[in-house]
């Protein structure tokens, strides 16, 4: 061992050239790509030093002609140098070593050791490369007299027997850190967007870099920035239909539907589309037909049964990455279909949902089995059966997939050490806390409603700056602060705690909001009219008037753009109409009474869905206090 050592200690001669600068740059967490240095084996630096330079500090190489694309050298301890050249500068020194070195030894004595690799490995698991993208170097390892004997029984469990044989250094360059992203846990947020920023800064014509660098964003609800870098990726490598596809996820989640629907259609349209991406852009063209108009919807499911059958298919391809992508479609639309079930007008829609609930958590738990994902798979099915569930009258018991929900997040959090990744799973624990809490509303449970409403607020609110991007950010805590102040108005008749919290709501619920997965307009303009109840009957007359109106006037558009019925407007106008007259807006002749609609703003309170008996009681109570006309609960 005392051979590598003293090359090692040769590299590292000069701490200037190469120790202390490595070990400066490690202190510094600075991602910037011109903090970052390449590393210099006796005064020669990649990218730096000129051929003039080489030969006049290291004098004639081994070749006669000093002018070519290589120069070799032989120093003390190393066999071989190579210098390679990029025109007139030095484009990288491949240093070779008498004998095989002990990569950790080396590593200590290059002051490369606080630095992150990337390893590129063989069909073994042994080390072929070790790169260190921060100082452009490359540990080329081959095995040693020890390591070759080892059986092949099964895999060595440890690399350390992997001798390194040659040091290459090169300039800064992207690939390194676009390889070190590739390697990267998918949950290692903060570093795997790092390294993609960089390799984006340094090489600006990597359509790949731009397109992972999208996903990374999309995936942290940037949505702004993924659109931005998947359109890049588009124009660098325009037949490129998996960065076509990416765009049209980003499109889609910012509800730029159209542009979206333009991408993904392109895609399915292309000849040169593998099978997996035209099966995931049939997916996305059922996932953005659910955005559509009511017409458009019905869509949805045969557009994801299709998509179903190319993914099953699909499962049993003999590319591991091809049957895991398979499989996160076979998911994602089993729980897309669940939920439109749902939400339309099915027969024996509770069984439906159940058994294709049922059918996606088996999948989910195949993908957690093969390593094809993570537990954080069992959040994703609880999240839809609670988002479909409470869409089934009477509603589900929500009881057994908070549960599950919870579980899952203490089982996953202990082991996410990115901040970013531990706040993702909190939105999506919090999201479940969210339906719960409307679940448990319409089931008539009001200690249970305020409890998961509670919840959800202290685990979403704090949360909503990492989701600004999304457009249905600020219509989901909205909609849950006026979910709990509906449940101490319906449930409690306590109007004013119930405006203590639609005091919270109403400026988040009086802007427009696009159809999403998340947001309905039906419920926005709706959950407005009932607000506008309780501030009438604590006396804020004009403020209940004014979120009628606009009320009214989103359920108005919502009628004009095909996703409500005309009769949607009933209860809002009448209400608006009876308001109007008791402050002296319109003439009493003017206004038909809306006696027959007193009943329904309590319906509006519930999201327009038949309850159980203990909601309908509630309903009931309805009246008309003071002939003013104002439909209450």
């Amino acid at each position: 061992d005392d051979a590598p050592t003293d090359h090692a200690s040769k590299l590292a001669a000069g701490s200037k050239d190469f120790a202390n600068e490595a070990a400066a740059e490690a202190s510094d967490e600075s991602t910037n790509p011109s903090s970052f240095q390449a590393a210099s084996f006796s005064g020669v630096t990649p990218g730096v030093t000129t051929r003039a330079e080489v030969l006049s500090q290291w004098g004639d190489p081994q070749e006669s002609q000093v002018g070519g694309k290589t120069l070799t050298y032989e120093q003390e301890s190393f066999p071989a140098i190579v210098v390679t050249f990029s025109g007139d500068r030095v484009e990288s020194v491949r240093v070779q070593l008498f004998e095989p070195a002990k990569p950790q030894s080396l590593i200590a004595k290059l002051g490369l050791s606080d630095f992150r690799t990337a390893v590129i490995a063989d069909e073994t698991g042994s080390p072929v490369r070790t790169i260190f993208p921060e100082r452009g170097v490359t540990l080329n390892h081959r095995p040693t007299v020890g390591a070759a004997m080892a059986t092949d029984s099964k895999p060595k469990k440890s690399h350390t027997g992997d001798g390194v044989y040659e040091i290459v250094m090169r300039s800064i360059e992207a690939g390194p850190f676009l390889l070190r992203a590739e390697r990267s846990p998918a949950s290692d947020y903060h570093r795997l967007i790092a390294d993609l920023e960089t390799a984006v800064t340094l090489d600006g014509k990597s359509a790949r870099a731009h397109f992972l660098l999208s996903r990374a964003k999309l995936s942290t609800f940037q949505a702004v920035e993924a659109e931005r870098f998947a359109a890049t990726a588009v124009e660098l490598e325009p037949e490129n239909d998996e960065y076509r596809l990416q765009w049209a996820k980003s499109l889609t989640q910012l509800a730029r539907y159209e542009q979206a629907l333009e991408q993904a259609r392109t895609v399915l349209e292309s000849k040169s589309s593998s099978q997996i991406v035209r099966c995931e852009s049939l997916e996305q063209m059922a996932v953005l037909a659910g955005l559509g108009s009511k017409e458009v919807q019905q869509r949805a499911v045969p557009l994801h049964n299709k998509a179903i059958a190319m993914a099953s298919a699909l499962t049993k391809s003999d590319d591991a990455e091809v049957r895991a992508a398979a499989n996160r479609v076979l998911l994602g639309a089993h729980l897309a279909v669940a939920e439109r079930i749902a939400y339309g007008d099915w027969q024996k829609k509770d069984e439906s949902v159940e058994q294709w609930i049922s059918s996606a958590s088996a999948i989910a738990e195949t993908m957690i089995g093969s390593h094809e994902g993570d537990v954080s798979l069992r959040l994703q099915v609880a999240n839809s059966a609670l988002a479909a569930g409470g869409r089934l009258s009477p509603p589900i018991n929500p009881e057994p997939w908070i549960k599950e929900a919870e579980e899952t997040a203490a089982d996953l959090e202990p082991k996410l050490d990115d901040p970013t990744a531990r706040d993702l799973l909190n939105w999506r624990l919090g999201l479940a806390y969210y339906y719960a809490a409307e679940i448990q509303h319409r089931r008539g449970e009001a200690d249970l409603a305020i409890k998961y409403g509670e919840l959800a607020d202290a685990t979403l609110s704090p949360l909503a700056e990492l989701r600004a991007d999304m457009p249905d950010t600020q219509y989901v805590l909205g909609r849950l602060y006026f979910q709990i102040g509906a449940v101490y108005a319906v449930h409690r008749q306590d109007h004013e705690q119930a405006c203590q919290w639609y005091d919270r709501a109403a400026d988040l619920l009086v802007q427009e909001v696009p159809l999403t997965p998340l947001a309905n307009p039906g419920q926005h303009g709706d959950a407005l009219v009932s607000m506008g109840v309780s501030y009438w009957e604590v006396g804020q007359r004009e403020h209940a008037y004014e979120l009628t109106q606009t009320g009214v006037e989103m359920a108005q558009q919502g009628v004009n753009e095909g996703l409500l019925a005309a009769e949607t407007l009933t209860v809002p106008q009448g209400n608006l109409n009876a308001m109007a007259r008791a402050l002296g807006k319109l003439p009493a002749e003017s206004v038909e009474s809306p006696t027959s609609s007193q009943t329904q703003i309590a319906r509006s309170q519930n999201n327009g869905t038949k309850r159980n008996g203990a909601v309908r009681q509630q309903t009931r109570m309805a009246d008309r206090r003071e002939n003013d006309g104002v439909s209450r609960r």
